[in-house]
């Protein structure tokens, strides 16, 4: 009995034996294969041209963030076409006086698109109001085009186009203008200038979900801004347009030949961006903005002088959004308008440019993993 239980504890000693000698081996061999799995994405990653971990590299840093949150943008390539309509919109009001004036442009549709590479952009428009119009003509707005800097963390644009001349009255201190013609094509524009904002929780508010439609809201998130901005206005008033029943009859310290002006601002403001639904989502942006503003004004009075103002300037720029975007395919709208305000002594001028913009597009050429 004795010697056939220890033949049997014998036994199940060695097999215990065997047992640990055999995980040991698998442990090494696990741990080697793991060595061997890093050693080839190290290798596979040193193979990867420079220029291509370069753009790895920088597109981490801008682009990273929680895709519980945001989808990134999974295609290389974007196209959209737009169309828009845009409206101007000038409140003139004397301090000496109290008298106002308010010029409204013609409403102008623009036809245009944009691509984007990545996180660059660039769109171009045409107001098709101006077809078939000769040359001095037109409402100035041929041709719209600006530059863009879409990322999680950093947005800038670059823009320019000019505005006005098919404008028309729509009040006048003093003056009746029921059943008059209202029409004036003695006020234009051209505008110019550059913006960058930086979004702190840029890890979970998609900048270019709302606006840029290169990437998806998953959650509903907002973020604080700060931004910087520099625009340059030049606004030209020809009195040898306006029609005879006003000629002498509008407040003279109303008037002026040309405002001139290039501003300087820094802004804070709050965006944020609600979604609705599977691939829906509506945005909305508010950032005020202050700073300094150096002016020119030559007013329309008998001496015709040049003066130059320094001031701090206030304006505002306002974005509304509404998408629908599957990554793939991508449908919305949006609202946008700047306010800048002019003011001296005797003299104040605040103008407006709106836009409602329809966009479509689609993106293409996906990124590798």
């Amino acid at each position: 009995m004795m010697n056939s239980f220890v033949r049997v504890l014998l036994i199940q000693m060695m097999l215990m034996l065997c047992g640990k000698s055999s995980a040991q081996n698998d442990s090494i061999g696990s741990i080697e294969d793991t060595n061997t799995d890093l050693q080839e994405v190290v290798v596979a990653a040193q193979r990867k041209p420079f220029l291509g971990r370069v753009a790895d590299g920088v597109n981490k840093f801008f682009m990273d963030c929680d895709t519980n949150y945001v989808t990134p943008q999974l295609y290389n390539l974007t196209a959209q076409l737009e169309v828009s309509n845009w409206l101007d919109y000038y409140f003139l009001r004397s301090s000496e006086t109290k008298n106002t004036m308010i010029i409204q442009s013609d409403p102008s549709v623009i036809l245009g698109g944009a691509v984007y590479y990545s996180i660059l952009g660039y769109s171009m428009s045409w107001n098709m109001n101006d077809l078939g119009i000769k040359a001095g003509k037109t409402n100035g707005t041929s041709l719209r085009q600006t530059f863009y800097l879409h990322t999680a963390k950093l947005f800038a644009e670059f823009y320019s186009f000019n505005s006005g001349k098919g404008a028309e009255f729509r009040s006048i201190s003093g003056v009746s203008l029921r059943g008059k013609d209202r029409s004036f094509h003695g006020l234009d524009s051209k505008c110019n200038g550059l913006s960058a904002l930086y979004m702190f929780n840029n890890r979970h508010f998609s900048w270019p979900a709302a606006f840029g439609a290169n990437a998806v809201q998953r959650r509903s998130c907002g973020s604080w801004s700060l931004g910087f901005q520099y625009n340059h206005q030049r606004i030209n008033f020809n009195e040898e347009e306006l029609p005879d029943y006003l000629v002498g009859k509008i407040d003279s310290t109303l008037l002026f030949t040309r405002v001139n002006y290039n501003d300087y601002s820094v802004n804070v403001g709050y965006n944020y961006n609600w979604v609705l639904g599977r691939n829906v989502f509506f945005a909305v942006s508010m950032i005020p903005s202050v700073g300094y503003r150096r002016s020119n004004i030559t007013e329309a009075d008998e001496r015709k002088q040049h003066s130059i103002l320094n001031s701090i300037s206030t304006d505002l720029n306002f974005r509304m959004s509404l998408f629908w975007n599957n990554t793939k395919l991508f449908s919305g709208v949006i609202l946008e308008t700047h306010t800048y305000s002019y003011r001296k002594d005797k003299f104040g001028l605040t103008n407006t440019y709106g836009t409602l913009k329809a966009i479509f597009g689609f993106n293409f050429w996906k990124k590798r993993p």
